[in-house]
């Protein structure tokens, strides 16, 4: 009988202190800086060194990596390689050589790290046993995002969730007036599609076009290209939800920490539509001076703060910004109480596709877990009736592998893509290991950190097909990059470009 798996996905905070003690030892001035995986063939010497040191105290590590983990394993362990993680040996081992052969995985969590990763510490019961359970289902956790919000919301906010709850047209192809230029042809009817917006656009079904692509190794990859929307990005598609509520609802300010598209887009949606809500942008104080000075220009009200120093409650957001009679969409089921709405189109729109590997960026995380919502949904509906805009395969998408393109990196050029505090992630984990138990998605599906040097492949390989695009608009394709030697070269494979950031719209349909 076969042992049962014991990968877990190991915290950045552990994986830092692995690092640390690498960068410390004589093997990171041997390290390929720019080469394949870039630390990963040193770091395997590291530890095999390590264990030779100490294989009189540790013969059940030394039989298992004679010659040290393998250059795979480590990959998978620092979150480079789907499926990320690592087993329960390894991150004994990792743990050791981070600590100086001091503690193990769990004397790890428990010295340093007991209030946050308690929940991740090994027994002697099955895996299952040592971590909270996934939420089963999409009703499940959005109960859970529902009873996280409600912790924080103020009366004002308070006031827009129950407008929601009772204004939201039960039919779902019924169209809404919100009052002005601005009006819903239908919220799912695929003949009558709402984004781009009347009158200033042309709404389409879908709204951005996907094409075959060419990259070397495969013949089957295709692009959904997000960068003709306005403003030039997906934030587009949020930005005009965020207007639709925002005139709907009266909101007189909104605030937001964003690194430039999001405010670019809902800036730019207001100017359009006069919509007089002040946007609020909290920024980080390291923001290039040019996008800076273009949010201003658009309209927004800037504040600047330092990021890194604390995870920003929707309070503090709102005091930093200056927010007395209005609300924080930062963390944005305030506006969105399923947790779907800003991406539902694109969504549908990707699933259409019906690919077999799917890689889209992943900065909040809120279109991948959008999609993946969807997914979901879509599943539980074939036993009785599809959205009308789901035209895919169910069966070919409950396979399909889903992979987010992110960073941990503050000086990565996938600015949009870094965050220093993501609150919501070890959710999105446990919400990726649900569906993945429950055969809504392949098995591969996972959010895993870029390699710095696959980016300008991508870009290369992008511009050359006229694709315009920043480089964490094209994460995707560098992530496919990044793992090409795991995906068979006649698979369907979909990238999603999110587009690239229109800084030059200035004030262009300003209204204040």
């Amino acid at each position: 009988m076969s042992k049962k798996a014991t990968a877990k996905v190991m915290p950045q905070e552990i994986l830092d202190l692995v690092r640390k003690t690498f960068n410390d030892s004589e093997f990171i001035n041997r390290s390929r800086g720019t080469g394949k995986w870039s630390f990963i063939p040193m770091l395997q010497k590291a530890l095999h060194k390590f264990l030779e040191r100490h294989k009189e105290k540790h013969p059940t590590l030394l039989l298992q990596y004679p010659q040290g983990p393998t250059e795979d394993l480590l990959r998978r362990a620092f979150n480079l390689k789907s499926p990320p993680g690592a087993t329960k040996s390894l991150r004994d081992f990792l743990c050791l050589y981070a600590t100086g052969n001091q503690y193990d995985w769990n004397g790890v969590i428990l010295h340093g790290f007991r209030e946050k990763y308690l929940p991740l510490l090994d027994t002697d019961k099955p895996e299952t046993a040592t971590m909270p359970a996934p939420p089963a289902n999409l009703d499940s956790f959005a109960n859970k995002v529902a009873d996280l919000l409600l912790q924080k919301l103020s009366g004002k906010e308070m006031e827009i969730m129950k407008k929601q709850l009772l204004d939201e047209p039960q039919d779902r192809e019924e169209s809404l007036d919100v009052g002005g230029d601005l009006s819903i042809p239908s919220f799912n009817n695929p003949d009558k599609p709402e984004f781009p917006p009347r009158p200033f656009f042309n709404p389409q079904f879908p709204a951005s076009r996907t094409f075959s692509i060419t990259v070397p190794g495969f013949t089957n990859v295709w692009l959904k290209d997000e960068s003709t929307n306005p403003t030039g990005t997906h934030k587009a598609r949020m930005a005009w939800e965020v207007v639709i509520k925002a005139k709907r609802y009266n909101i007189k300010e909104i605030s937001l920490i964003s690194s430039g598209s999001a405010a670019v887009a809902i800036q730019h949606f207001f100017n359009l539509f006069r919509v007089n809500t002040i946007l609020k942008v909290l920024v980080d104080h390291r923001l290039k001076p040019e996008i800076n000075t273009s949010l201003r220009n658009m309209g927004c009200v800037v504040y600047e703060t330092d990021l890194a120093q604390k995870p920003l409650t929707s309070t503090e957001i709102k005091a930093l910004t200056d927010n007395t009679t209005g609300i924080d969409i930062t963390y944005r089921e305030i506006l969105d109480r399923y947790n779907d709405n800003y991406y539902d189109w694109l969504s549908y729109e990707i699933l259409n596709e019906n690919p077999q590997h799917c890689f889209i960026p992943f900065g909040t995380g809120d279109l991948f877990v959008n999609v993946l919502i969807i997914a979901e949904r879509e599943f539980n509906n074939r036993i009785y009736k599809h959205d009308p805009r789901f035209r895919g395969d169910i069966n070919t998408i409950s396979q399909c592998n889903f992979y987010g393109a992110t960073t941990r990196n503050a000086n990565s050029r996938l600015d949009k893509l870094f965050s220093y505090h993501l609150p919501s992630l070890k959710d999105y984990y446990d919400y990726i290991h649900s569906l993945i138990a429950n055969h809504r998605i392949g098995r591969n599906s996972a959010i895993l950190e870029l390699e710095e040097e696959f980016i300008e492949e991508a870009l290369v390989l992008a511009t050359d097909q006229g694709i315009a695009c920043e480089p964490s608009g094209i994460a995707g394709l560098a992530l496919l990059l990044q793992n090409r030697q795991d995906l068979t070269p006649d698979a369907k494979i979909l990238i999603v470009n999110t587009g690239k950031t229109n800084y030059e719209l200035g004030t262009s349909g300003r209204n204040r």
